[in-house]
């Protein structure tokens, strides 16, 4: 038999490919998930209550794709939530308002296949060892693909404009063309990798259960209801700023539309360097104790939220500070529980249904933070709704702080062990 030293290149190739499809898939995932709202657009009662329509229905998404990652395969169910968005996105563009509201439906319920497949694809191929760092670098994918789909609304809204094409219908054509090109070439990437955590590679005991007896085993778990938990204010805290900051800036702090864009952006670019950031920090700082550290990044996320009326008021450069801060400490803690502790507290074979739960319940926070957001500010003002924000991470933080003490996700002792390198046992019982 080959050694397993030997063997190990061929594991690392697989691993390396799992990676890059996975990250161009959901960067295009992201591109097309809501190309037609823009800034001018997002104050609208009726974008509210589309957006709020649009995560009820990918919630649902959220649950049944970590079902369907579990039980047949993480890649087609990931496949399939990206061409069920092009086909949706696509009809929308041609359709009445009533049956565009419908495709909206459907469109938030495929994109809600992604996340749980994509991390259970992910959550396979690398060991608790390294996941961490890969997740980190792998966020790049869903934040650099919300900045490239504003850049991209943009472009197209102008370009239409010069050529007397209808802006609206070029909108929904070409973010849909992107998704479906990055899927053909994640198809093609994952056509013949060995499938993670198949019937002989798996834990026997726990792939005998009953899908009821699945979803029981998830809610028991105390770490499980601690992260969903937390996880549902923070999502919510973090959807309305990622929706409703340019429209912020416009009504309340009278940017123009081209610097209130170029500005709320900052959120995501430097968003990017929260969950890097968290993956080195969660083993050489805090000892793998997952709660511990989000409950440290989330009561500075509640900090920033009560310093950002003063420093928006400072001018230009103070804005830019705390928006850009506001964008890491979201993003650090969110891809910290919704991914990297998940992945840690499950063992594989229910990596998908677990970060469908976790992502689910947060996509539920993600619904209402549309209609919150339009009905709180039109009562009480943009100062307040960071008042808010404030109540919100504090929420978050105490749920962290109480998982951090009662329930350590750490990981080493919570995952059940030799399910990490599927390729490697793949190659083992070929030869």
């Amino acid at each position: 038999m080959t050694s397993q030293k030997a063997l190990q290149p061929n594991a690392a190739n697989w691993r390396h490919q799992a990676f890059l499809a996975a990250w161009t898939l959901y960067a295009g995932y992201y591109i097309c998930r809501h190309d037609v709202v823009t800034p001018a657009a997002i104050g609208s009662s009726h974008i509210a209550l589309e957006l709020a329509c649009f995560g009820a229905t990918y919630a649902i998404g959220q649950f049944v794709g970590g079902s369907l990652a579990d039980r047949t395969s993480a890649s087609r169910t990931a496949l399939a939530g990206a061409l069920i968005s092009v086909f949706c996105t696509v009809l929308q563009g041609w359709a009445s308002p009533d049956i565009a509201l419908v495709l909206q439906l459907a469109n938030g319920f495929g994109q809600g296949l992604g996340w749980p497949s994509l991390l259970k694809l992910i959550g396979g191929w690398f060991g608790p060892g390294d996941r961490d760092t890969v997740l980190g670098w792998w966020s790049s994918s869903y934040i650099l693909g919300g900045f490239l789909a504003s850049v991209l609304t943009q472009w197209l809204s102008i370009s239409a404009t010069d050529l007397n094409i209808d802006p609206f219908h070029l909108l929904h054509l070409v973010p849909p063309a992107i998704l479906l090109v990055t899927a053909i070439v994640f198809a093609f990437c994952t056509r013949r990798m060995p499938q993670t955590c198949a019937p002989a590679q798996a834990n026997a005991s726990v792939l005998q259960l009953s899908e009821w007896e699945h979803w029981k085993n998830i809610l028991r778990n105390r770490s499980m209801r601690y992260a969903s938990g937390m996880y549902f204010f923070l999502k919510m805290t973090r959807y309305t700023l990622l929706f409703w900051l340019p429209h912020y800036l416009i009504s309340a702090v009278g940017y123009s539309t081209y610097t209130a864009t170029r500005t709320a952006s900052y959120f995501e670019i430097f968003g990017m360097l929260g969950p890097i950031a968290v993956a080195y920090a969660t083993t050489r700082v805090f000892g793998r104790n997952r709660m511990r550290l989000c409950a440290f990044i989330v009561y500075g996320l509640a900090f920033m939220c009560l310093m950002h009326p003063l420093l928006a008021a400072s001018g230009f450069f103070g804005m830019v500070v705390s928006i850009s801060l506001l964008g890491i400490l979201i993003h650090g803690s969110d891809m910290l529980i919704s991914g990297m502790a998940v992945l840690d507290t499950m063992p594989a074979e229910q990596h998908g249904r677990a970060v469908g739960f976790v992502n689910g319940i947060g996509s539920i926070g993600q619904a209402i933070s549309p209609l919150l957001a339009t009905l709180f500010v039109a009562h009480f003002g943009w100062t307040k709704l960071f008042d808010l924000f404030v109540l919100f991470t504090l929420i978050s933080g105490a749920i962290c702080a109480v998982g951090a003490r009662f329930v350590p996700l750490n990981g080493q002792s919570l995952t059940v062990q030799g399910l990490s390198f599927p390729a490697l046992r793949y190659n083992l019982q070929r030869k």
